[in-house]
């Protein structure tokens, strides 16, 4: 994603990219539901151009009426850097967002400079914490407590915290202690392919309930 999300970002075919992926992940949690009578709400990201395309709202109902899913089930992640752009509407938009029921993440929280001042006026679900401070926190006293600080600031908001990039037990544990809501990454799974994701999760989830 490093590499090819800026070349389509350049080339003027984000949204392109972006409405095919919105389309097949809501097209996969109606399989989903339909094959295993479980709802998995999934993530899909808002790139900057989405954000302030007008028909944005229209496109995502009618994919979400298409596969009859509720709106909850699409949620939405807006990185960061898309706050910086114009405040004002973007907070408009995320506002009508949510009011019609989509969940809006903040994705890559703590990447940029504006980010506690964004908090107290831009209304998000969901904070999900850059890898870069999950990174070094096993080594970097600085980066534990700026972690242990964000979800101390995101408790008392009343805002649940995702840390992302997880990929060993100590950190796990770090996390853990630090009060952290969520975590993800390679410790538990690289990301998988449908099928492979069905049998190793789905499959024992219906089985046990």
């Amino acid at each position: 994603p490093g590499d090819f999300i800026p070349l389509f970002e350049s080339n003027g075919q984000i949204s392109a990219l972006d409405k095919f992926v919105w389309e097949q992940t809501a097209r996969q949690i109606a399989q989903w539901r339909d094959q295993f009578g479980v709802t998995l709400p999934l993530s899909v990201t808002l790139s900057r151009v989405d954000v302030f395309d007008k028909d944005l709202i229209e496109t995502l109902n009618a994919i979400v009426m298409k596969h009859g899913l509720r709106r909850c089930d699409l949620i939405l992640e807006v990185t960061e850097s898309a706050y910086t752009d114009d405040a004002e509407q973007l907070i408009e938009i995320i506002r009508q967002l949510r009011e019609l029921g989509y969940k809006i993440e903040m994705d890559d929280f703590g990447s940029g400079y504006s980010s506690l001042n964004m908090l107290s006026s831009i209304p998000v679900d969901v904070l999900k914490m850059d890898i870069g401070f999950i990174r070094n926190i096993e080594r970097n006293e600085k980066d534990l407590r700026l972690v242990e600080l964000i979800v101390d600031i995101a408790g008392y908001l009343k805002v649940p915290v995702v840390a992302e990039g997880v990929e060993t037990e100590k950190q796990l544990k770090l996390l853990r202690n630090a009060k952290c809501d969520l975590v993800q990454g390679y410790y538990f799974s690289r990301p998988l392919p449908p099928t492979e994701f069905e049998e190793k999760v789905l499959r024992t989830a219906v089985i046990e309930k």
